[in-house]
Order: C-alpha cells, then structure tokens, then sequence
C-alpha cells in the first residue's frame, strides 16, 4: 500500500488509520479468538500502518499520523465491550509513545476519540433505547456527524497543527470532558 502511494505521489504525508471493529460481548461471553480478532484489527493495524509510513516520512522529515481512537478508550466504554475499549486505550497510549519516539523527526502523531457518530457502524451495536439513553448525556443533545470527525482529522493532518503532538482529542458534544 506504502509502495503504491510512494510510486504515485512520490511522497507520504499524512497517515488516518481510521479501520476498527467493535465487540460488544462481555468479557464472560467472549472468546479468546473474538478478543484477538478486535485487537488485530484496532490495534495491531494500527502498528503496522504507522510502520509502514515512517521510514518515508522521517525521509521526507515531515509527515502527520492520526489515529482514530475512541471515547471507549477513555471511560472504559459503555455499550462497546472490553475488547473494544481495550483496543482504543492501546491507541491512545501507542500515540503517546510514537509521537515521543518521531517529535525530533518532524512527524507529528495525535489521536481523535470520538464518542456516538451517526453511522452504520454505531447503528450496529445500538438499539434505539439504547441511543436514546446514550443521547441524554450528550449536553450538545446530538450524536456526531462524519463530517465532525472528518473536519478534526483535517485539523490535525493540516500545517496548523504543526505544534500539537501526542495528543488524543475529544470529540463527543461534551459527554466527556478532560
């Protein structure tokens, strides 16, 4: 994939590893293979995409990696089960260590948790009670929008967020603050 962006473009610069599954099994109900499958893909994907990019952009001396995580992986999840917050936690914490790892490098790594966004995904693992109960703690009284998250990973793969690394952003219409 690297190879075919490099061969194209000549060059890589900006990362959005924004693949992930969610399991919502308790951790008593899941299997081992459900745990590891979460994980391969919410997180090990994560590592093998930012691998991937890093010799060409410490090359290039420049380059923006964001990762999505998700709220989950600050609050421990609510309707998302173990494995899922689990897996967005390891984002957020692998972001902090590759952003120290790649400052000197020019590269700037920063991470977006979302909460509830409106997409088949999230439509998926929700009953509408559920989305209603989950709504009311939302002080925005709406559940995010594509186009939401979309604008931050804009943000943060910009020049304007030449100064901000290693940082997980919040984006959940004030259900969770930090």
């Amino acid at each position: 994939m690297v190879k075919e962006i490099l061969d194209y473009h000549g060059t890589i610069d900006i990362l959005v590893n924004n693949a992930g599954i969610v399991q919502s099994a308790t951790v008593e109900e899941m299997a081992e293979e459900e745990w590891d499958e979460v994980m391969r893909i919410n997180l090990k994907g994560v590592f093998n995409c930012c691998k991937a990019v890093l010799h060409p952009m410490k090359q290039q001396k420049k380059g923006k990696i964001v990762n999505i995580s998700s709220l989950a992986g600050k609050n421990g999840g609510i309707k998302a089960g173990a494995a899922y917050a689990a897996s967005k936690a390891g984002v957020i914490c692998f972001t902090k260590t590759l952003a120290r790892e790649l400052a000197a490098s020019g590269i700037n790594v920063n991470s977006v948790a979302p909460s509830m966004v409106e997409t088949e995904l999230a439509r998926s693992f929700t009953t509408e009670e559920q989305r209603k109960e989950l709504l009311m703690g939302v002080p925005l009284n709406r559940f995010g929008k594509e186009e939401d998250i979309a604008e931050l990973v804009l943000f943060l793969s910009s020049d304007s967020s030449d100064y901000i690394t290693g940082e997980t952003v919040n984006i959940n219409g004030g259900s969770y603050m930090d």
